[in-house]
């Protein structure tokens, strides 16, 4: 019976050796940039207030479109009560619009419908409109956004 020498060359071992390096760095980079993708940065949301105008500068009864920041608002006066909303439908994303004949805000892709305090009533919207925050400094009145 003869002896079977299973030695590995010089070679062959620093060659195993520094592809197992390298598959092992490559994959390490991989995995962590697919965790950087997963888990994101979280930014600071900045909160500030704008003036949007006097008390009486906004209309009885009307709905006022605004953009502020990006976000496409509508601000709503009925007698001394200021609310604002946000114009985004909660179904698909469409800009919802403000009836005044019947006080209700309404979405013209599935006929979503809106009640005045922004209240889902009808259609497929699954909740109601997103609301701002409405700040009264004497007759100044500002929108947190």
């Amino acid at each position: 019976m003869g002896v079977i020498h299973d030695n590995l060359s010089r070679r062959k071992f620093l060659s195993s050796a520094f592809m197992t390096l390298g598959l092992s760095f490559g994959l390490g980079t991989l995995f962590i940039r697919f965790g950087q993708f997963l888990t994101p940065e979280k930014k600071e949301k900045r909160i500030g207030e704008v003036l949007i105008g006097n008390f009486t500068d906004i209309p009885d009864g009307a709905a006022t479109p605004l953009e502020i920041s990006g976000n496409k608002i509508l601000v709503v006066r009925s007698k001394d009560r200021i609310t604002a909303f946000s114009r985004i439908c909660t179904d698909l994303g469409c800009l919802v619009s403000w009836d005044a004949a019947r006080e209700q805000f309404i979405c013209p892709c599935h006929q979503g419908v809106y009640d005045k305090n922004g209240k889902n009533i009808a259609g497929p919207p699954p909740r109601p409109l997103d609301r701002f925050e409405i700040l009264a400094k004497g007759e100044n009145v500002y929108i947190r956004v």
